[in-house]
């Protein structure tokens, strides 16, 4: 593709914020720290990425390399190392040495400190090929065991990182509250939980119960997006 097209909805007050970004006047900046882990992963399931030198490289033709370049303080890089290290190899080695710490951590990928390789395990293929992250498999890690129940399933489902951003909103509780009465499986955590939310949600969706909320709806709509690949990796 050479062009696409986008639509952003917002609210008023936001609008002089998105012009300003459409006109160039704002520059945008990399999000790829963020999922710098589950990037990496990506790259060393494909086999493009072998060693330490190898994600030094690729990161080096990220949008992040150019943003760092332009804009060094914003991303915490001090005048001295700038000026000694022009081209943040050091920075970023650094930064490929913590994420790949985390997928070690979470038995993505092995990852040999002494001479800097990279090698994939069946844990890392798994969450590249489902679009799980990093931190999501690590819970499964912990959680997963070869018998368990239906209490424990929905619950390590629900402790999915996938679902970090769902809030219980004061005006849903009580709906909640009735959704929990009604569940097939009982759910142990308070209304108040987001993980309980996300239970009784994926619960709600599998035994089609009907909801009143348009917001509580949208959530359920997310939840039930993301079960499939969740499930699957599990």
């Amino acid at each position: 593709d050479t062009e696409g097209e986008g639509i952003i909805i917002t609210t008023h007050q936001e609008l002089k914020y998105y012009l300003s970004l459409l006109n160039e006047q704002l520059p945008i900046e990399s999000q790829l720290i963020k999922k710098l882990p589950d990037m990496l992963n990506a790259e060393i399931v494909m086999g493009t990425i072998t060693n330490l030198e190898d994600a030094v490289t690729w990161l080096g033709y990220t949008y992040l390399y150019v943003r760092m370049k332009e804009n060094p303080r914003l991303y915490g890089i001090p005048v001295d190392e700038e000026d000694s290290d022009p081209k943040l190899f050091q920075r970023r080695a650094d930064m490929i040495h913590s994420a790949a710490v985390m997928l070690d951590k979470a038995q993505l990928i092995r990852y040999d400190r002494r001479t800097g390789g990279f090698q994939v395990t069946p844990l890392g293929r798994i969450a590249s090929h489902y679009y799980v992250s990093y931190d999501s498999m690590h819970v499964f890690n912990e959680y997963l065991k070869p018998t368990m129940g239906d209490i424990e399933v929905f619950r390590m489902f629900s402790l999915s990182k996938e679902f970090k951003n769902i809030v219980v909103r004061q005006e849903e509780k009580q709906e909640l509250a009735k959704l929990v009465e009604r569940a097939p499986i009982p759910i142990k955590e308070s209304v108040e939980e987001p993980t309980a939310k996300v239970n009784v949600l994926l619960q709600a969706y599998i035994s089609k119960m009907t909801l009143e909320g348009y917001a509580i709806a949208c959530d359920l709509v997310y939840v039930h997006q993301s079960a499939g690949r969740i499930v699957r990796a599990l």
